[in-house]
């Protein structure tokens, strides 16, 4: 049962969350227009190959690559729909985490610099990833239900 709608939902997810290793999630300049990027790999001063890292973010990186990989994972265990439900759910909670990582780096991060900030593109993604993966567990618990019913029925 590959071909099901949650499956093309949870690998959406999955796409949309490595695409934010692609561009920073936001930037930052200070009172004397010191430029700094936050991506997923750190936060950097500076532009281009003479950027100099500030400040490792590697639990941010490394909740971003779980939550991925679990949308993936979710995909193979079809079989198993309630298991399929509770990582979702368990993925729901990581993707809402990752708001809460992010925005400690970024606040720690802007009142150290004293740097005024705009966010990016990118931080919109676990957002969208948060509905994609509640609309795969959504149609998975109709899929437990339906198979359910069948069962009453014999």
């Amino acid at each position: 049962m590959i071909q099901r709608i949650q499956t093309i939902y949870l690998f959406l997810a999955a796409a949309i969350i490595f695409s934010m290793f692609l561009s920073p999630l936001a930037e930052m300049v200070d009172a004397f227009d010191q430029y700094y990027y936050f991506d997923l790999t750190g936060i950097y001063a500076g532009v281009g190959d003479t950027a100099k890292m500030i400040e490792s973010v590697l639990p941010l990186r490394f909740l971003v690559i779980v939550t991925a990989l679990l949308s993936l994972l979710t995909i193979f265990f079809y079989k198993r729909r309630i298991l399929q439900i509770r990582i979702s759910i368990f993925n729901l909670v990581l993707l809402l985490g990752f708001y809460a990582l992010f925005f400690f780096y970024y606040f720690h991060a802007k009142s150290n610099l004293s740097a005024m900030a705009n966010f990016k593109l990118p931080v919109m993604f676990p957002a969208i990833a948060v509905i994609l993966v509640f609309l795969a567990a959504r149609g998975i618990r109709k899929d437990e239900m339906l198979v359910r019913s069948y069962d009453r029925i014999r």
